[in-house]
């Protein structure tokens, strides 16, 4: 990418105009700048637009060519906000795929976390009131790799889909995999069980020692809980792995739940870490 330009859309327009690769790309934008999306829409034929409220909490069950994080999603000052926005453009780039970031040049875009090896910087533009930086994502696999194929092997729920679940009592199990001090802090879903997440696995498969009493057969419905709905997906897909059948996890986790206004209800921290292995209470029914 060569040249600096004065006028702000038309400079906008050229830049996307330079990257031929990208017009048949499927792109997301991140953010509220309705230039960008002009620009965007003129140059590729597929483009998801997220507002900028909705970016941090923001889990997709797709990835895109392109991502595009707009400079008023960056305004914050606050580095964990800024690594939450760069996290989750991260995790929705196909490997091989590009970033584009607008950004006050007085600020560090991406901060600390970023390997060259995962992003490498390809070139920058100086807009009226915003920097423009290309990248380009690795082919290294990524913990976000990693976590869109397990995701591919379970179904996620929502909140409202869970509390209807429950509601229905159609026998599905909520296994909460948060840590003990998570769960004193925040509260847990009424019903559910505690089973850490360094266990589940463990407590889970039968041709383990340590059952526990709730498992009843590899058909039963479970939907794990964590925090933020990541690591209960990468979980969740192991047990998919030993057998279950009907296996998903929480969409924003238990911090999703509660964002809604869901119940929530003090923590009793009862679980069992080495419950007996109960064999009346396991079938091989699916």
């Amino acid at each position: 990418m060569k040249g600096h330009a004065t006028r702000g859309d038309v400079t906008l327009q050229a830049i996307f105009d330079q990257l031929p690769e990208f017009a048949r790309a499927s792109v997301l934008h991140l953010g509220d700048d309705q230039s960008v999306i002009e620009a965007l829409t003129r140059t590729s034929q597929s483009v998801a637009n997220v507002g900028t409220k909705d970016v941090i909490s923001l889990q997709l069950e797709r990835r895109f060519d392109l991502v595009v994080v707009g400079i008023n999603v960056l305004e914050s000052g606050d580095d964990g906000h800024r690594r939450a926005v760069m996290h989750t453009a991260m995790q929705h780039i196909e490997r091989g795929g590009h970033l584009i970031v607008l950004y006050d040049a007085v600020r560090p875009v991406l901060g600390d976390g970023f390997w060259a090896v995962d992003l490498q910087l390809l070139g920058s533009y100086q807009l009226p009131n915003a920097t423009l930086s290309l990248y380009r994502r690795g082919e290294r696999t990524t913990v976000h790799d990693l976590l869109f194929e397990a995701r591919a092997t379970i179904t996620r729920v929502s909140p409202s889909e869970l509390a209807a679940r429950m509601a229905a009592a159609d026998g599905t199990l909520v296994l909460d995999t948060r840590t003990h001090t998570d769960r004193d802090r925040f509260g847990v879903i009424p019903g559910s069980v505690h089973v850490p997440c360094t266990v589940v696995e463990w407590h889970f498969d039968p041709a383990n020692g340590y059952l526990h009493p709730a498992m009843r057969s590899f058909g039963q419905p479970l939907v794990l809980v964590c925090n933020g709905g990541y690591s209960s997906s990468l979980t969740a897909a192991n047990l998919v792995r030993l057998g279950f059948t009907n296996v998903g996890d929480l969409i924003g986790g238990h911090t999703a739940w509660a964002a809604e206004g869901r119940p929530v209800v003090r923590s009793d921290h009862s679980h069992l870490d080495t419950p007996s292995f109960d064999e009346s209470g396991f079938t091989s029914e699916q």
